[in-house]
């Protein structure tokens, strides 16, 4: 019943990429569901898309298959996902829908929700989160991600591989 009023919330919500830079959450280090670590030094220089989702959250499911094309396109020439699920999700749902979707970015288990209390207090699935190479964030997102605005994005600061 929580996923279903997080779904419901995000689909009230309108997608908002914004360009006003403000400082990431300060250099979290994100343990993966197979327990690598990812601390800052491994993120700095890179762009860096931190996205809170849910296996039950249907936009969620939705975006995956964009994030997944966007992250296989760029990654090569900077840019990092990270992909972590939120508290009220469960380890063995996420397992399967990695392993199904075969993920080829990191996922994360927020097992506490410390992470979204750093990342502005996020609430609502999905939340996208879109920081830079020096640690600045440059966009959020709540809701479904526009995809043709990221990938313009991405084209035009030219990430270096």
């Amino acid at each position: 019943m929580r996923g279903l009023r997080w779904a419901l919330l995000a689909l009230a919500l309108v997608a908002s990429w914004h360009a006003p830079a403000q400082a990431a959450p300060e250099s979290p280090t994100f343990i993966t569901m197979d327990g690598k670590k990812i601390g800052p030094g491994e993120l700095r220089g890179k762009l860096v898309l931190v996205n809170f989702w849910a296996t039950s959250c249907g936009i969620c499911l939705q975006e995956m298959p964009d994030l997944i094309a966007t992250y296989r396109r760029y990654r090569s020439r900077g840019l990092e996902v990270i992909a972590v699920a939120v508290d009220y999700d469960e380890p063995a749902q996420i397992r399967a829908y990695m392993a199904k979707h075969q993920l080829p970015f990191p996922v994360v288990f927020d097992r506490d929700g410390a992470l979204a209390k750093e990342y502005e207090g996020v609430r609502a699935t999905p939340t996208t989160f879109l920081i830079d190479r020096t640690g600045k964030r440059i966009s959020k997102t709540v809701g479904i991600i526009d995809f043709d605005k990221l990938r313009a994005f991405l084209e035009s600061v030219g990430a270096p591989g």
